[in-house]
């Protein structure tokens, strides 16, 4: 297998250029199809059932990895659904609280001091939602932090039974897009690729994007984008 991949992924580049056009699977294939793919045999990309048709048509049959990064925030973001419901629910003070304390229970609970745990337990201990909500979420990143190539499948089955079993709605969508993307994910374990760059040049776009305060040209904001990467590429950063 050619040890080339293409990281198809919605970074803010592609964004615009959806943007400007639109988003559906016809203009993502015309896109690839303007691009050399003959040599890509992987593909690495967020849980968009888009992008994966268009990689489908365009492509063939190429081995499709779940970025890491997108299948593991459904996990976060369906805890913060709830600290949400929970602490619309509590009185002015509280919220302010909770809502400053969100960093904290996103925080891996490996990384957590002893003052760190006993905050978090004052936390959990104010409604039973989020302290499944809370579990859930660790016994996820077990999962992912503690899985290999040997093991991630069948420990990510036992974590799907649990989150099936769950009444909260946000990690039954997690079970639903973990069903449905179980071979790309696992497929993360088993090849050491990811969208660790792109994702960096998303942060780089963002902040070009925060500092000129709204660019109007597209053609702007794209020479602006690559004059920026070109600019890295000599400074060798």
């Amino acid at each position: 297998m050619r040890e080339q991949v293409a990281c198809i992924y919605k970074c803010h580049f592609i964004h615009f250029l959806l943007a400007k056009y639109n988003r559906k699977v016809d203009t993502i294939k015309k896109y690839l199809n303007a691009c050399d793919t003959s040599g890509v045999d992987i593909v690495v990309m967020d849980l968009s059932k888009w992008f994966k048709k268009a990689v489908r048509d365009v492509l063939g049959d190429p081995l499709i990895i779940a970025d890491r990064l997108h299948f593991m925030r459904q996990v976060y973001w369906a805890l913060d659904e709830v600290r949400r419901d929970v602490q619309g629910d509590l009185d002015k003070k509280s919220r302010i609280q909770m809502k400053r304390r969100k960093k904290l229970l996103w925080k891996s609970h490996y990384a957590l001091d002893e003052e760190q745990r006993e905050k978090v337990e004052r936390l959990l201990q104010i409604d039973p939602r989020l302290r499944e909500a809370y579990q859930l979420k660790n016994r996820m990143e077990r999962w992912f932090r503690e899985s290999d190539k040997e093991t991630a499948a069948k420990n990510l089955d036992q974590c799907l039974k649990v989150l099936k079993a769950s009444k909260i709605e946000g990690f039954k969508r997690v079970y639903r897009t973990f069903m449905n993307w179980r071979q790309e994910i696992i497929q993360a374990f088993m090849y050491p690729f990811n969208n660790g760059y792109i994702e960096g040049v998303n942060n780089t776009i963002k902040v070009i994007k925060r500092n000129s305060y709204g660019i109007k040209s597209f053609e702007r904001m794209r020479d602006k984008i690559l004059w920026n990467q070109e600019i890295k590429k000599v400074m060798g950063s």
